[in-house]
């Protein structure tokens, strides 16, 4: 039976060093650094029963048969499915998992559920099943730190163009940002509004370091590099209407070894194959919608 996780089964996991097997979910973490999650990182959230995960499992006797854990992303609208644990993944047990971690996620007001995994998986048959779409592919690009280059095209101040940190007055230029590079059919997904996208962001994980790039005080590219450990990951937006800044952002790069790329930015792709970084591999990131609890009649007409 799929019962919500409790301190007891966090003791037992303990004990028995479960959970075991693959993880069928691929959270950023464990796709740069290829290896799994640390169980204990599990074990200590679960202890501590965090506001911001929840975890439904099914134990065989002393066995942990299956198990599934989510946790918020930047917000309580957005969560993300980064543990998942079946022996059989194209079973009814796996579909009933998915159901209950996201009828809990929901129920701490999750608007979405996100779950990444290989293309390949089996869980993506049974993942729509379960209500979730497949938005888009997400290409892993990999190589050795380089050196800068010495025909790095410069952003110089006198056209428009100043790269600066990200400040909070920022924001809504992002999200301008996102919305012009974005198809509209992936942001149905990712989120429509400011507050769904910020919801949607991936927590910053420290050591994050962020540049955005203006063009007479509207921002037109963004660019994010993050330490996982020994290594480095990165992510670009560029704007459409000034291509330009884009092979600026990647140029001015050579630090970064890792970068997860939509499949709808194929530019971003091919500069960064020029620069000596090659596909490892390909993910498919689902996102399931949660119907919200009207709590008052007098608004459940608002969205309509």
């Amino acid at each position: 039976m799929i019962t919500a996780f409790r301190i007891s089964d966090a003791l037992r996991c303990l004990l028995v060093d479960a959970p075991g097997g693959s993880n069928l979910a691929a959270p950023t973490e464990s796709v740069v650094r290829c290896r799994p999650l640390r169980n204990s990182t599990f074990w200590r959230q679960s202890l501590a029963r965090s506001s911001s995960r929840v975890t439904m499992g099914d134990w065989a006797r002393v066995d942990l048969a299956s198990l599934a854990s989510a946790r918020m992303r930047s917000g309580v609208r957005a969560w993300e499915v980064d543990r998942l644990h079946i022996k059989e993944p194209g079973s009814g047990q796996a579909l009933d998992l998915l159901e209950q971690i996201v009828y809990s996620a929901g129920s701490r007001g999750a608007e979405r559920v996100f779950l990444r995994v290989p293309c390949d998986s089996q869980i993506v048959d049974v993942a729509r099943r379960a209500g979730f779409f497949a938005y888009y592919e997400e290409i892993l690009l990999t190589g050795r730190e380089r050196l800068p280059e010495a025909n790095v095209v410069n952003v110089d101040a006198r056209d428009g163009f100043t790269a600066e940190e990200p400040s909070a007055p920022d924001q809504h230029g992002l999200f301008q940002l996102y919305c012009a590079a974005t198809p509209q059919r992936v942001r149905e997904g990712t989120g429509v509004t400011i507050d769904q996208w910020r919801d949607s962001q991936e927590p910053a994980r420290s050591g994050r370091k962020e540049t955005v790039l203006k063009h007479n005080g509207k921002i037109v590219g963004w660019r994010m590099r993050e330490p996982f450990g020994k290594t480095t990951a990165g992510q670009i937006i560029g704007h459409p209407d000034h291509p330009n800044t884009t092979p600026y952002l990647v140029r001015d790069s050579c630090q970064t070894q890792n970068w997860l790329v939509p499949s709808y930015q194929p530019n971003i792709v091919q500069l960064l194959d020029r620069q000596g970084l090659h596909e490892t591999a390909r993910y498919t990131m689902l996102i399931k919608t949660v119907a919200v609890p009207v709590r008052s009649r007098e608004f459940s007409y608002a969205e309509a």
